[in-house]
């Protein structure tokens, strides 16, 4: 893990986060626009797969609720992942994409298997 730059990184993500969250909660129309998202991991590693997932936790407006196994051989492990801000859905998914590649540089260039039912509203 790349933790001199990633740990740093993720202390500004969950100070950022917790001040927008905490501004949106203020608003007469706070913005809350729940989502859950299938989020194709392309870290492989236990470790690095908890470490992704416990990032997305203590960052203020997300939570990782499990691991979906790959059905075929090749395909990715899914993380589900809860977005409070998730009027943009793909958008969640490419901050997500940001926040793996920084813990693993080595997954910045691997392509995003995304489909259009990686993400569904939460009610």
């Amino acid at each position: 893990m790349n933790a001199l730059l990633y740990v740093p990184w993720l202390i500004k993500e969950i100070v950022v986060s917790a001040v927008s969250l905490a501004a949106s909660a203020l608003k007469p129309r706070t913005g809350f626009d729940p989502v859950v998202v299938n989020y194709p991991l392309r870290v492989r590693s236990q470790w690095q797969i908890f470490w992704f997932s416990t990032s997305i936790t203590v960052t203020p407006g997300t939570l990782s609720l499990g691991l979906r196994e790959p059905e075929r051989p090749g395909d990715p492990t899914i993380l589900l992942v809860q977005a409070v801000h998730g009027s943009d859905p793909r958008q969640v998914i490419e901050d997500l994409a940001d926040m793996e590649g920084r813990l693993a540089p080595s997954v910045r260039n691997q392509e995003l298997l995304l489909a259009d039912d990686y993400f569904r509203r939460v009610s």
